[in-house]
């Protein structure tokens, strides 16, 4: 016989919790440190490679690394948010990350940094899980408000990230934007042991049976499917953008240097403003709708950026729109999964995840492959016809031709 499942559901005096829970901006900024440390290498990669004296095609076996561990933590680790008191998780993630980084800033040689990449991968999980968390002790009519403040921490990590750890890596070396972000995570893992309140087990049932159920659910819920193959959809687009924008704004006429090409991606400040008010809007208008705004945003920025390659203004506006629309699309994705399930947000919230890093991940691999041949016009077509894609795979909300039910 198996133990009884129950239902997830806040502690008595959640409403008293609600309110003594820290500040939703707090949460989002927590949110973008941990976001950031799988992506500091990318802005490293050059320096790592003259310190440890290895070749440029070892040395990208870096974030590879970090991508595998942050996959198998998709898939072995967050799911235990659905069984295991989750203030301690999200603790214990964070003291990871604190070691991981550290391991980074004493590592002796490349193998041991390769090693410690790949372990802070396996414990950036925070983004994935406190959102979940936060969503037990909100009111349903606000969790798009409250998705949208606690996810623009998210997109400004990974867009900052490579500006914050080139900045400090020429102040004061390469491994010094790690030895900050270990000092800043054991300082969110003591915010989250004292501010945040405890929230019971979702469900009783072993660790095997909590893997098994993740294909139970893809199976189980349409809505859950759609939801990921869109965001993959729509990040590996994002994604493969910003990956070829650095070549593009290297190539002539610009000849931009690292400095001016990693400031361009402040132009995602825009989209990290607007997020609370996107959040309102899933609220008002249902998730459905902006998710395929979003996609039909995303087309549109992609458009712009094909269309004016040579415009400085017109790639500003094209990469703001392209950042509001797949940031739009991730705030409404996750309040709609998180409405299917309460006893499975943590597994679900895993599978969004890891099927958005995987697009992320594809997409560059095709655009490092095929930029000698396609350069800048074909990577934006390549990520309008991803675009394009996704808007398709959200055509019941906005076909008007559909069937009812």
């Amino acid at each position: 016989m198996s133990r009884p499942e129950r239902i997830a559901r806040p502690p008595a005096g959640a409403e008293d919790s609600q309110a003594a829970l820290p500040s939703l901006g707090l949460m989002a900024l927590v949110v973008g440190l941990s976001v950031a440390n799988p992506f500091y290498a990318q802005a490293l990669l050059p320096a790592v490679e003259r310190a440890f004296a290895v070749t440029a095609g070892t040395v990208l076996l870096g974030p590879m690394a970090t991508q595998l561990g942050m996959a198998l933590g998709f898939l072995f680790l967050l799911p235990l948010g659905d069984i295991r008191e989750r203030r301690r998780l999200l603790v214990l993630l964070a003291l990871g990350m604190a070691l991981a980084c550290t391991a980074v800033v004493l590592a002796p040689s490349f193998p041991v940094v390769l090693g410690s990449w790949f372990l802070l991968g396996v414990v950036a999980l925070i983004p994935s899980l406190l959102p979940p968390f936060l969503t037990a002790f909100v009111p349903p009519a606000q969790h798009g408000r409250m998705l949208g403040i606690v996810l623009s921490g998210q997109f400004s990590g990974i867009l900052l990230s490579r500006s914050v750890s080139g900045l400090a890596a020429e102040l004061w070396g390469w491994r010094s934007i790690y030895a900050l972000s270990a000092a800043a995570m054991l300082a969110v893992a003591l915010l989250f042991r004292s501010r945040l309140p405890p929230l019971v087990p979702v469900e009783a049932r072993s660790y095997g049976r909590l893997l098994a159920s993740q294909l139970q659910l893809w199976r189980q819920h349409p809505r859950l499917r759609r939801s990921c193959l869109t965001q993959a959809l729509l990040f590996g687009s994002f994604m493969a953008l910003w990956s070829a924008v650095a070549l593009h704004l290297a190539a002539p006429p610009w000849r931009f240097g690292p400095a001016l090409i990693g400031s361009f991606g402040l132009v995602g400040l825009v989209s990290i403003l607007a997020a609370p008010g996107i959040g309102r809007l899933v609220d008002r208008l249902g998730p459905d709708r902006i998710v395929a705004a979003g996609a039909a945003c995303t087309a549109l920025g992609v458009l712009l950026l094909g269309l004016w390659p040579s415009s400085l203004v017109g790639l500003a506006v094209g990469l703001m729109a392209v950042d509001l629309g797949v940031q739009g699309s991730f705030v409404a994705n996750q309040a709609r999964i998180y409405a299917l399930d309460p006893a499975a947000r943590s597994r679900m919230s895993g599978q969004l995840f890891l099927t958005a890093y995987l697009g992320a991940a594809l997409c560059s691999a095709v655009i490092a492959m095929l930029w000698s041949g396609w350069q800048w016009p074909g990577t934006c077509g390549f990520a309008l016809v991803l675009a394009a894609v996704a808007l398709g795979l959200e055509r019941a909300t906005w076909w008007p031709f559909r069937r009812s039910g």
